[in-house]
């Protein structure tokens, strides 16, 4: 059927004419996954198609065999015009019109051509007639053509031109470095067209159809604008619009620093209106020196802001330069991008005025807040002062009644002031982080012990459980851990009614780096408890679960608010755990330095087992525990009954530890049962009445009546029970009056004392004097109403120590402090600053010297005879 004799050499010429198209699609590399590569295959897959068709008509010799192949043909030939119309919309940029619809529309004619070449045996509408024509080297199939054959050839000719229309049009819209591509797409087209022109002139030799001629010429200039031009992976014309959409100015420079393209943003922004290279390049050297510095390498990456003046306004420029590369390549230019950042430039400078001027009202702030402090408690100071003095003296029930409300008002108001100074402090950034080495279980203790006349006064256990393994001594602040954890405290004693308040401090863990450890720390109650959905409204400020509560608690809802903004600073926070009418947990984790975590050993003798007698559950289990940690065995018991019993038939008890509330006015007769018990079976035991509460003293008197050789302060902690542990053999070395010595009782002062108080209150004059004279009475006071008259003073009677308020006219308490380290004689004299600042920032800070102490205003006997006594016992001390 085949002739492969005469016509072998033709045969595989046309052959590989044929096939070549199909091989371009393959050397588009597979990440390269735009439409117009797939426009592109299927546009060489329908030469392919014609033209292999068009090689096999022309070896087969039959007629019947080569108008079944000519009609093969046109599968390719219908599609091919539609074919590149699709791919030069997407090329340039215009995808947005291909749809659906459109594409169908596009696709009506050439289907109805090809149907009507398949059927035009019937009709003749496409072809009129076959006939052979065997003139040539080789018989050839001569049609004469009918209507539709002119239309499908009009349609395909439209489509073509269309195509290098848009082509053309799109060459003026870009720049020359980019045209070349869209030149090999021209070619492309023009290839098939320019062929096509000469098959109709009728001078084709041999009768031969040259139109696969033109379609290799279409895949062969595609594919050198795919290889040599990156045709689909820049196509350039594709993103031309959105290049020139830039709000950025952008201009693309070559290996040598030469300017190759620029968008139109960049050409505004020089000056010059529109897109051209040298135009910009003049403008360039001649206007924007900061630009031509960058034009030449051989820097990578710079950043440069300026500034150019434009008319009556300034105007801020941001120009970058960086390196452009092709994968797989090297560098093959530069990018310089100009933004105009004159806007941004002058929010800041707005940013910049507006944070000025609200850290100077946060400034004007604080000074309000700590001269409103100042006026608020310095009168208060006079309050609580001279009604806690009027407590102490000799009054009826009435009297001391009236004198204990006022004094509780008083107490209230301050707390209120406290609180709200405390948090505008907070939110005014005041309150910074101060580490240092903490003795942690002193600490606790220190705190247990300040609340526990609270929680005794509503009989309440106050519960410190603390595991053996929590490390002695830690890196935090002190002062913030410390209001944390009282504020819990606090809320834990004001909602509970009946049970306990329990602070449980345990190890959770090393922490993130050497030597650090997370600590939780726990506050449960029995208390009220909160419902749910009140739960995260009690850490908003000035919030309570129930309103009602505050008529019947009091307080101003501020003291989880303040918490938890302190915890913050110490990168933490507090979680709630609770139920409506069961009780609540506070609890929050600190990650510490440990600084040590071992304790003295305790010398125990003789002693084989400890009975802890204890009513509350949770507070036997804590003693029986520490017991147990300093290595004794332990019994615990809630009842007195099962105590009995347990002496009777346990001869190793040797220590009995006995909690008063146990059976409240009767404790001390069942204890004296306990010891007769004891002495019948000639046991030596040695029992430990734990006592809490404001009558302590007559309950100690009541004990030891009885007998009972010891007294444990409660709430009781480990330093208490190890002290007391440690005395038990050898209780008559340790009389019960030396066991119960309070650290209130005041040392013994001078006679002579000599004290300076410089302060322009009369009230708080006297008030000074006055607690000085209870702590010692020989004392001699020295009063200046203002600092140059107590220099004045200072200077004639040079006294052992020195009381000045901060705000003083003619001359304050800072520049006093500094008159007095400026004499020779006078620098080791301990002067206490008086204030009544808000702020807990150094009064002294950024001045020459520092006070030796202070006083915060209002305050107590108790913390006047702490501070100022310290300095009374060693004067010279600084």
């Amino acid at each position: 059927m085949f002739s492969f004799f005469n016509y072998h050499a033709l045969f595989f010429l046309f052959m590989a004419v044929a096939a070549v198209p199909l091989l371009f699609p393959l050397f588009i590399r597979k990440e390269t996954a735009e439409k117009a590569s797939v426009y592109f295959f299927w546009v060489m897959l329908a030469c392919f198609i014609y033209s292999f068709a068009y090689v096999l008509e022309l070896m087969v010799i039959p007629k019947a065999g080569k108008i079944v192949l000519i009609k093969i043909q046109y599968l390719g030939a219908v599609a091919f015009a539609p074919l590149v119309y699709l791919f030069t919309l997407v090329y340039t940029g215009m995808e947005k019109w291909i749809t659906r619809k459109r594409q169908i529309a596009l696709m009506v004619l050439p289907l109805l051509n090809l149907i009507l070449v398949w059927t035009t045996d019937w009709h003749h509408l496409f072809y009129q007639n076959f006939s052979l024509s065997s003139e040539n080297l080789f018989p050839v199939l001569v049609t004469q053509k009918g209507l539709f054959y002119w239309i499908h050839q009009g349609y395909t000719l439209l489509l073509l031109f269309i195509s290098l229309w848009l082509l053309i049009k799109r060459i003026s819209e870009i720049p020359s470095a980019s045209s070349r591509q869209v030149f090999m797409v021209i070619l492309g087209l023009c290839s098939p067209l320019i062929v096509y022109m000469w098959y109709l002139t009728g001078n084709v030799p041999l009768l031969l159809d040259p139109i696969p001629i033109g379609f290799l010429g279409t895949g062969l200039f595609f594919f050198l604008g795919l290889k040599k031009f990156n045709l689909f992976r820049i196509a350039p014309v594709a993103y031309r619009t959105l290049f020139d959409n830039l709000q950025e100015g952008v201009m693309v420079l070559d290996n040598q620093g030469e300017l190759v393209t620029l968008n139109l943003s960049a050409a505004k922004y020089i000056g010059i209106g529109k897109v051209h290279q040298k135009s910009a390049l003049v403008e360039i050297k001649e206007n924007w020196p900061e630009i031509a510095d960058l034009l030449s390498p051989p820097e990578a990456y710079q950043i440069r802001e300026f500034t150019r003046t434009r008319e009556t306004h300034t105007c801020w420029y941001l120009l970058s330069k960086s390196t452009v590369a092709v994968e797989g390549k090297d560098r093959v230019g530069s990018l310089l991008v100009l933004r105009d950042i004159t806007q941004e430039r002058s929010s800041q400078l707005e940013i910049e005025k507006a944070r000025i001027v609200a850290e100077e009202a946060n400034k004007a702030k604080s000074e309000f807040l700590a001269n409103m402090s100042h006026e608020i408690r310095t009168p208060l100071n006079g309050v609580i002062g001279f009604t806690e003095l009027l407590t102490h003296t000799q009054l009826n029930a009435q009297q001391k009644r009236y004198a204990q409300t006022a004094l509780s008002s008083a107490s209230a108001l301050l707390e209120l002031i406290n609180d709200i100074l405390d948090l505008a402090k907070i939110e005014a950034g005041k309150a910074d982080l101060n580490l240092g080495t903490v003795d942690l279980h002193a600490l606790l203790e220190t705190i247990i012990d300040v609340l526990s006349f609270q929680a005794h006064q509503k009989g309440l256990e106050l519960i410190l459980d603390l595991e053996a393994n929590v490390p002695f001594k830690i890196e935090t602040d002190e002062l913030k851990l410390k209001q944390v954890l009282i504020n819990l405290l606090n809320n834990g004693l004001k909602f509970t009614d009946k049970g306990e308040v329990i602070l449980r401090v345990s190890w959770q863990g090393k922490g993130s780096g050497n030597n650090k450890g997370r600590l939780r720390f726990a506050v449960k109650d029995s208390g009220v408890g909160i419902a749910e959905d009140k739960q995260q409204l009690i850490f908003e400020a000035f919030s309570q679960a129930d309103s009602s509560t505050t008529k019947e608690f009091g307080g101003t809802g501020l003291g989880l608010t303040i918490s938890n903004k302190l915890l913050s600073l110490m990168e933490s926070r507090i979680y709630l755990e609770s139920e409506l009418g069961k009780g609540s947990t506070f609890f929050f984790d600190l990650e510490v330095k440990i600084q040590e975590n071992r304790s003295q050993e305790v010398v125990i003798k003789d002693i084989s087992k400890v009975l802890v007698l204890d009513g509350n559950f949770f507070s036997g289990n804590v003693i029986a525990r520490y017991c147990e940690d300093f290595g004794l065995k332990t019994v615990r018991f809630e009842a007195v009954n099962e105590a009995f019993f347990a002496l009777e038939n346990d001869p190793d008890i040797d220590v009995v530890l006995m909690n008063n509330r146990l059976m409240g006015n009767n404790s001390p007769a069942a204890m004296q049962q306990m010891i007769r018990l004891s002495e019948k079976y000639g046991r030596k035991v040695t029992f430990v009445a734990m006592i809490g509460g404001s009558d302590k003293d007559s309950l100690i008197q009541s004990y030891k009546e009885i007998g009972c050789s010891l007294i444990l302060d409660k709430p009781v902690t480990p330093s208490k029970l190890k002290q007391l542990i440690s005395k038990v053999p050898n209780p008559e070395n340790d009389t019960l009056d030396s066991v119960l010595q309070s650290r209130e009782n005041s040392p013994a002062y001078g006679k002579r004392f000599k004290l300076l108080v410089a302060e322009d209150n009369p009230i708080n004059r006297m008030l000074v004097k006055i607690f000085l004279e209870k702590m010692s009475p020989g004392a001699l006071v020295l009063e200046a109403e203002n600092g140059r008259e107590a220099l004045s003073i200072f200077l004639e009677q040079n006294p052992d120590l020195v009381i000045t308020d901060l705000n003083m006219p003619e001359m304050n308490g800072y520049e006093l402090l500094q008159a007095i380290r400026e004499l020779p004689f006078a620098k080791e004299v301990p002067v206490i600053g008086f204030t009544a600042n808000a702020f807990s920032k150094r009064a002294t800070s950024g001045k020459p010297y520092e006070f030796d102490d202070y006083l915060i205003k209002p305050v107590v006997q108790k913390k006047f005879q702490q501070v100022v006594g310290k300095w009374m016992s060693n004067p010279s001390s600084t």
